[in-house]
């Protein structure tokens, strides 16, 4: 295995793939389940919009619908003014002669919606009429007759729309448009066409007699079986000479009905049954050359072998008011506008009325744009996010404190190794020289028990250095706060220190600001404190040209109690201010010292217990390295 796929490096290229392969599946999982959520939104508000379009277009239609459906099923009659109807009977219960009653079209007074600005009649021999446009002698015979039938659409705006509309649009082009239109199988209705022949006098209905005939002979039932064989052969001969002369039964169509009024040659007109197919009304827009367009709702109808159209003239421009605010009630569509469909442009479905060739624009459609908020869903992905997180952040930091603990061990065997070796060596050599008798002389004796003393005192530092790690690191220590004055306190530690000071050819120099002061702490606590912070000192300023050594203490306006190490060594590089209060690490300097690094970091821990912490700092002459160890000043009971 190569290196670098050992120890921090390794395991951080480990835990960085692991992550890579967490947070890439939750981030495809996530983004897949936001994109399913968003569709699902986007769906439901197509939806809200399909809906709020087909109770749009149920609105509209429903507001032209039921006008229409009734002109769809409007009698042939009904568009000549005067007809007469294809069977009546007088109040005696006896059946009248055909064309000997007659009716005025409803139409002319017959309540209508606005938009419905003419009703017309329309072949290519007799061009265009109207019910509601009438001659002058047909308005004059009407008067005179006192009929109660109000003529209200009888107006001069239908007549000049009529008399428009009859040099707009060509006869033969919009009769064979409507003939394509029929969209279901036609109707048949039977209407009277008024015809004038001398047959008229002696018609009679079949199966019928005469009044004189009835009162004038007597009425044994042989000869009234003779007598209504006579009249029936008669009347269908009467029929197949009008047949053949159409252009005599139709010609009604030209004169609106009026002929039923107008006698020929004194005599009075007599009706012929004529079966006329309908088609059904149909929505159309009639385009002409330089004129408006039209919106027409007509039928083709077939007459013998005539054919011609009946229909409305629609108001557009009225028709598109309504039904756009018709769109826009309850703020449906509030933008709502309506669109004519062309031949050739088909709308959308989706938009396009039922009855008439129109659809609806929704408009600008206001969008929520706020986002769907928080959902379960994204509720869950994040819970799943941070979960996914906080078990990486686990797993990372147990890693990392695994190898941090690792490498800690193994320096600290290594160092403790290192450490133990020198004075063991040295003690070793100086007891075999001792017991084997080499030394004879009692100074060098003396010099050899000195080292000894020496030694057997570092070896004790450094076992007692690594057994108060080891019960900081597993349990916290029991604190004895006691009250002290501080200048008791400095030359304790003073008499202490004095001896490894002048051993390491060090002076230690004790200078009190705060001698006074008394306060509560662990005294034995801080003494260690003091002693590390002596001990480092004598060590890393041992070439320094400077030998003394500053223990100081003073007060500052906080009531806290600072206590100051300060040497004129080589100091601490920048870099390695931070990484020297932590366990098994030694700073680097030219001069090999010994130390395992635990020093400043029991010292830290220690600060930390008594409330306290500690802090390095440039010295007074901007050499050496200054360490400041801050109590908090308890004040005494």
């Amino acid at each position: 295995m190569r290196p670098w796929f050992r120890g921090k490096r390794g395991g951080f290229i480990a835990f960085l793939l692991i992550s890579a392969l967490v947070v890439g599946g939750l981030g495809w999982a996530t983004g897949a389940a936001l994109r399913l959520e968003q569709e699902q939104l986007d769906a439901r508000r197509q939806g809200e919009l399909s809906s709020n379009l087909r109770l749009a277009l149920w609105r509209l239609d429903s507001l032209v619908a039921p006008a229409l459906m009734k002109e769809d099923s409007r009698p042939y009659n009904h568009y000549s003014a005067i007809f007469a109807p294809p069977a009546a009977l007088y109040t005696t219960g006896n059946a009248a002669q055909p064309g000997t009653i007659l009716e005025p079209s409803p139409l002319l007074g017959a309540e209508l919606p606005e938009w419905m600005l003419l009703h017309f009649q329309v072949d290519v021999d007799s061009g265009w009429r109207s019910p509601q446009v009438l001659s002058q002698d047909l308005a004059a015979q009407l008067h005179k007759a006192k009929i109660d039938v109000p003529l209200t659409n009888v107006t001069p705006g239908r007549a000049d729309l009529l008399a428009r509309m009859s040099g707009q649009v060509r006869v033969d082009t919009l009769v064979a448009l409507v003939a394509k239109q029929e969209t279901r199988p036609p109707l048949q209705d039977v209407t009277l066409l008024s015809g004038s022949n001398s047959l008229n006098n002696t018609y009679q209905p079949m199966g019928q007699v005469t009044l004189e005939q009835q009162s004038g002979q007597a009425l044994d039932k042989e000869y009234n079986l003779r007598l209504n064989r006579a009249a029936d052969m008669q009347q269908r001969q009467q029929k197949r000479s009008e047949n053949n002369d159409s252009a005599v039964a139709l010609g009604n169509f030209r004169n609106n009905g009026e002929d039923w009024l107008s006698p020929s040659k004194g005599k009075p007109r007599h009706g012929e049954q004529v079966v006329v197919t309908l088609g059904p009304m149909v929505p159309l827009w009639f385009t002409a050359p330089g004129q408006p367009d039209r919106l027409l709702y007509v039928r083709h109808v077939q007459v013998g072998k005539r054919a011609l159209c009946q229909g409305i003239v629609l108001d557009w421009s009225l028709l598109e008011k309504l039904l756009a605010e018709e769109a826009k009630k309850e703020d449906l569509f509030p933008g709502a506008t309506i669109e004519p469909v062309r031949e050739g442009s088909p709308a959308p479905s989706e938009r396009a009325m039922t009855v008439l060739p129109l659809q609806l624009n929704p408009g600008a459609l206001l969008v929520d744009n706020s986002g769907p908020g928080w959902t379960p869903l994204r509720i869950g992905l994040i819970l799943a996010w941070a979960a996914a997180l906080l078990a990486l952040g686990a797993v990372g930091l147990g890693g990392w404190s695994l190898l941090n603990l690792s490498e800690r061990r193994i320096r600290f065997v290594s160092a403790v190794t290192h450490e133990l070796r020198t004075p063991l060596t040295t003690l070793r050599l100086y007891l075999d020289m001792l017991a084997g008798g080499m030394v004879k002389d009692s100074k060098q004796k003396e010099e050899y028990l000195q080292t000894l003393n020496l030694e057997a005192d570092r070896l004790n530092r450094l076992v007692g250095n690594v057994l108060d790690f080891s019960r900081l690191e597993n349990q916290r220590p029991r604190l004895v706060r006691t009250p002290v004055v501080v200048s008791d306190l400095l030359e304790q530690v003073r008499s202490l220190w004095q001896a490894r000071c002048l051993s390491a050819e060090k002076e230690l120099v004790v200078e009190n600001a705060a001698a006074d002061l008394s306060f509560i702490t662990d005294v034995h606590m801080v003494q260690q404190i003091l002693g590390n912070l002596i001990d480092n000192a004598c060590k890393y300023s041992h070439g320094a040209a400077d030998p003394h050594i500053w223990l100081r203490a003073r007060q500052d306006g906080r009531r806290r109690l600072i206590l100051e190490v300060e040497d004129r060594g080589p100091g601490v590089p920048i870099a390695e201010r931070r990484s020297i209060f932590r366990a098994f690490r030694r700073g680097t300097s030219t001069e090999t010292t010994g130390g395992v690094g635990l020093g400043l970091a029991l010292a830290t821990r220690w600060a930390r217990l008594l409330g306290g912490k500690l802090r390095l700092c440039s010295g007074a002459n901007q050499s050496g390295a200054c360490f400041q160890l801050v109590l908090p000043v308890a004040p005494l009971t």
